[in-house]
């Protein structure tokens, strides 16, 4: 019987087997041994594992510590009414002043924090009236200066839309005197010094303050509307009410970082 004779694959054929046999195997082996190495070196610009157990110290941010103070200052629009106890029978009337503010904010929540001031204001107030006969009556004013601090008490409200911090408030304060309230008219052109008295010395307010991330600290703003609940009085008699709109820009550094890195 006549033995046929064995096939033999072409040299090119076996090449083109072992070379997608190679292109195959040897890129996962290689990829093992590199990631390998990483691991055991830390070669090739990878960084080692992380261990699970380290926890990252937190950023500083707009609520990640317990306890901010900051510094505030800006116009004060302060519109006065005459009180039914003077002879003053002008309207509203309205001056500008200078607020400077210190603030603590205590973050109890991510959405809650109380505030206390102490707010340095300037009053001016200029109240008139016409005397004489009605044939030559003459406008008659009186000005009233009065320096105090403002002592306020704020429950604020915080939201946090893309990199800023929020904040409607409420609050009340007291009203703390710096000597006492002086007056002068346009009559005699002389002055006198006349007691210096709110009764009562509270008032309330309201507004929007708002911060920003700047350096190690926050920028903020704050706007806000506040009226006294009593009127000021001078040797017993009420002379005056006020109300005031006041906006006050500064910068504020926090302190007591919360250990689990503020809000979530």
């Amino acid at each position: 019987m006549k033995k046929h004779p064995r096939q033999k694959l072409p040299s090119a054929a076996v090449t083109a087997l072992l070379f997608t046999a190679l292109l195959f195997a040897v890129p996962p082996l290689f990829a093992q041994t590199r990631t390998e190495e990483w691991v055991e070196t830390g070669r090739f610009g990878t960084e080692e594992p992380e261990d699970p157990g380290a926890q990252a110290a937190p950023a500083k941010g707009l609520d990640t510590d317990w306890l901010y103070l900051g510094l505030r200052t800006g116009p004060s629009l302060r519109f006065y009414t005459p009180s039914d106890d003077t002879p003053f029978t002008g309207g509203d009337t309205m001056s500008v002043a200078l607020d400077i503010a210190l603030q603590a904010n205590l973050r109890l929540l991510s959405f809650l924090s109380v505030q206390t001031e102490a707010v340095f204001t300037w009053d001016k107030a200029s109240m008139w009236a016409y005397t004489g006969p009605i044939t030559s009556y003459n406008r008659y004013t009186k000005d009233y200066t009065a320096l105090s601090f403002q002592i306020p008490l704020i429950v604020k409200f915080d939201f946090y839309p893309r990199d800023f911090r929020l904040s409607p408030f409420i609050g009340a304060y007291y009203l703390l005197s710096l000597g006492k309230l002086k007056a002068s008219d346009s009559l005699s052109g002389g002055k006198e010094s006349l007691s210096y008295k709110v009764s009562p010395s509270v008032g309330f307010l309201g507004g929007l303050s708002g911060a920003m991330q700047f350096g190690p600290g926050m920028l903020i703003a704050d706007l806000r509307y506040a009226a006294d609940l009593g009127e000021f009085e001078a040797r017993g008699a009420e002379v005056f009410g006020r109300r005031m709109i006041s906006f006050t820009v500064g910068y504020e550094l926090g302190f007591f970082t919360k250990q689990k890195g503020g809000r979530p």
